[in-house]
């Protein structure tokens, strides 16, 4: 079972500016824009490692949404993304 987690969360640096976020990433010397469900994708992850479904399930409640494989799709190529960006890593857990 392939989960995702966060990787250097902590020494991000978070800025908002209504509802949009700017993250400086230490590590790179960059700085992403994210939208508030970008940012609550990271802050999940760094709660704990969680797998695809589950993420999107606590989106979907977190947001009021309905998830469906367009969203669900959505959310893997963000996930994608972060980690080409180095914000989240893969890690394999036992079911």
């Amino acid at each position: 079972m392939v989960c995702w987690r966060t990787t250097g969360f902590s020494s991000l640096r978070i800025e908002n500016w209504d509802g949009e976020f700017t993250v400086f990433q230490p590590e790179s010397g960059k700085t992403h824009f994210l939208n508030e469900m970008g940012l609550k994708i990271l802050s999940i992850l760094d709660q704990s490692p969680a797998t695809l479904d589950s993420l999107c399930r606590e989106l979907s409640e977190y947001f009021t949404l309905l998830p469906d494989a367009h969203f669900s799709a959505q959310i893997a190529r963000t996930l994608q993304r972060y980690e080409a960006l180095g914000l989240v890593s893969k890690v394999k857990e036992s079911a």
